[in-house]
């Protein structure tokens, strides 16, 4: 299975800040490059004490076990928006773990179902979403890529203006 989008390896993330500069040399990112992170879940933004273990990867808390996930949104000028945000692990989480863990080819054919734990905009209606999640190489990090909500799935599968987009991230952050 190939990478639906240009492959996005693990980089350190802040909250809800849109990142328009490389992480390796803060070169500024065109408009084919766009990616927001979200630094936390969403119920954990004020509580970040609950949390009991983060990585930029995983965060394992008292309400949950989340992951950090891709949401690969196609735009109108052929880019792809990538919201790197939070998934809460539905399925069994030791084995996600594990996979994580063995890297590799297990880690390349991990499949989960989790809850999407941030809001997107420009689409905050969409609340909780369950979501499918993937990893499609090793190395790489999973992307949602189907969701049982049908607006979800509408934000996964269609092509979104991407003036509409840019817009809403920059007014919210």
């Amino acid at each position: 299975m190939r990478a639906l989008v240009a492959p996005v390896r693990f980089t350190p993330s802040w909250r809800r800040i849109n990142v328009r500069g490389c992480h390796c040399c803060g070169e500024v990112l065109d408009d084919q490059n766009l990616r927001w992170e979200y630094e936390f879940p969403d119920e954990l933004v004020d509580e970040p004490s609950e949390i009991s273990y983060r990585s930029r990867a995983v965060i394992l808390s008292e309400v949950g076990s989340f992951l950090r996930c891709v949401a690969p949104i196609r735009l109108d000028n052929g880019a792809v928006a990538r919201f790197g945000v939070w998934v809460g692990i539905l399925d069994d989480v030791e084995q996600v773990m594990a996979a994580g863990r063995a890297g590799g080819d297990v880690w390349a054919s991990l499949r989960f179902t989790g809850v999407l734990a941030n809001t997107l905009r420009p689409w905050p209606t969409i609340y909780r979403p369950i979501v499918s999640v993937a990893v499609s190489e090793p190395d790489l990090v999973p992307l949602l890529v189907d969701s049982r909500d049908p607006h979800m799935r509408d934000v996964l599968t269609n092509v979104w203006p991407h003036a509409d987009v840019i817009s809403q991230r920059e007014q919210h952050g």
